[in-house]
């Protein structure tokens, strides 16, 4: 999405993030809500090449288990090469959608690759888009975020979900069980404030509100990103002494 990049870059971080992380505190969210801590779980839906506009840099760094999955297979390699490093971070090749093994196609466009032909359409038009847009399509199997949360053998209750697929969020969380997972943090690109963008607007505000009702509070939102925290974990971090 067009702004992604949040210039700067602290050493200091207890999470360090790269110079492109999409959220200014990012660090702070972490330490505030899950603490600062060499240890803890998180997966990420639509990962890119694993550095570019990061949100999970910072964990992948501290040591922390990590599942990073990204449906094209150039951006893929480039996440396994990037986190080399890393030894508790593995790579998934696959696409995530509503229904486990059907076909979805993917307009290839960088960063800006999505399986929504809505949002496609929206992209061809959009000054800031139309460098990245090709002519190029491609088929992949998708499967449900339950059957693959259930075939890593996660744990309920996990630390960070982060989902960010060029406008397929709903589709994502269609096939994905938000009441038995509940996991403590969400970090998902909704776009129903974007001023560009108003072909997902609808369903992205629905999908917030959604989130919302299955007891999470939001803690941070631009018009990009929206960052949910589980309520008891909330409650934790701003109760009284």
């Amino acid at each position: 999405m067009r702004n992604k990049k949040i210039e700067g870059f602290s050493t200091a971080e207890y999470f360090p993030s790269q110079p492109s992380c999409q959220i200014p505190n990012l660090d702070f969210l972490f330490r505030q809500f899950l603490g600062e801590r060499d240890f803890g779980t998180f997966v990420e839906i639509g990962a890119n090449d694993g550095t570019s506009c990061s949100n999970t840099w910072g964990l992948s760094e501290r040591g922390w288990t990590g599942y990073m999955v990204e449906p094209m297979a150039e951006s893929a390699l480039a996440c396994r090469k990037n986190h080399m490093e890393h030894p508790l971070v593995s790579i998934h090749q696959c696409a995530i959608g509503s229904l486990d093994d059907v076909t979805l196609e993917f307009a290839v466009a960088g960063m800006l690759t999505t399986a929504n032909p809505n949002l496609e359409a929206e992209y061809v038009t959009t000054e800031w888009a139309t460098p990245f847009m090709t002519n190029d399509k491609i088929g992949i199997q998708s499967k449900k975020l339950d059957t693959f949360l259930a075939e890593i053998g996660i744990e309920e209750n996990f630390d960070v979900l982060v989902v960010d697929v060029e406008g397929f969020e709903s589709q994502v969380f269609a096939g994905f069980s938000l009441s038995l997972w509940r996991p403590k943090m969400l970090i998902v690109e909704l776009v129903d404030t974007h001023p560009d963008l108003k072909s997902t607007s609808k369903i992205d505000a629905r999908l917030g509100r959604s989130i919302l009702s299955t007891g999470y509070t939001i803690v941070y939102k631009d018009y990009i990103n929206t960052v949910f925290i589980r309520d008891d974990v909330w409650e934790i971090a701003f109760r009284s002494e």
